[in-house]
């Protein structure tokens, strides 16, 4: 159901979008340290004018760590602001005493099931805010994050107090580790053509061929490389290419507009 609050989408990047203060916010999670008390996590948490209640986003950094993603991780948050969703930035790193798991010897450090439990903790932590309307809540994620997210999303991974599912899921260039099936939530994967760290193949290659429970989008972009909607980015980490698209990112924010109004 499309939202009335919904303002004309801002398909422009360099369009100034209002802003949104980001609220620094910490929350029980249910991953134990290694002391063996559970975690606490923190997080950026932005929310829109009003009282809502709104519905809200969680939202998944990449292998590269919250401070890295901040900066991007703003943008969006905003953004989906202007369209009247709260969002929570969760780091899942600092917590842990890490800035970054990037590489082949470190990305095991903090798996994926680990952070889907982070997810599903940070929507239990928006779900008892008086302003997040409950029932109405998504999750995003970008490279590991999105990866995260197919995770979160998976009925055969062991989440803690699961709850109710995210109503729907976002992943911008998740590594497509398993079939894409079996999921409890729509879901739409936005990737590049042209990436060479979370290859589009393999998510082509594991998409369904029958029908699904839960609707499935793949949207594969034509000289799009990792990190195409990280406005001005052009630079190589760990011998891959990350280079901004602002063709593939203006058609990337109508896309996750339209799925998020779908759904929420």
């Amino acid at each position: 159901m499309i939202r009335q609050s919904l303002i004309a989408p801002l398909l422009v990047i360099g369009i100034m979008i209002s802003a949104a203060a980001a609220d620094t916010v910490t929350f029980k999670g249910m991953s134990a340290t290694g002391g063996g008390k559970p975690i606490m996590l923190t997080g950026n948490l932005t929310k829109p004018q009003g009282e809502g209640p709104f519905p809200a986003v969680v939202m998944l950094h990449g292998c590269l760590g919250m401070g890295w993603y901040e900066k991007y991780f703003g943008i969006w948050a905003r953004r989906i602001a202007s369209w009247g969703y709260v969002s929570l930035q969760v780091d899942s790193f600092g917590p842990r005493g890490e800035s970054d798991i990037c590489g082949a010897d470190r990305i095991s450090t903090i798996p994926t099931p680990m952070r889907a439990q982070d997810a599903h903790d940070a929507k239990s932590y928006l779900a008892g805010l008086p302003f997040v309307d409950r029932n109405q809540i998504a999750l995003m994620g970008w490279s590991h994050g999105g990866w995260s997210v197919l995770s979160a999303i998976d009925e055969t991974i062991s989440i803690q107090n699961r709850g109710d599912p995210f109503r729907v899921a976002i992943a911008f260039y998740p590594y497509c580790a398993v079939p894409l099936r079996g999921f409890n939530a729509p879901l739409m994967i936005l990737i590049g053509e042209l990436d060479d760290w979370t290859q589009p193949e393999l998510c082509q290659l594991r998409m369904p061929s029958g029908k699904t429970a839960h609707e499935i989008i793949l949207k594969v972009y034509p000289e799009a490389y990792h990190c195409f909607d990280f406005e001005g980015l052009d630079t190589y980490v760990s011998g891959h290419r990350l280079l901004y698209n602002p063709k593939a990112t203006s058609n990337a924010i109508q896309q996750v507009r339209k799925f998020l109004a779908k759904h929420l």
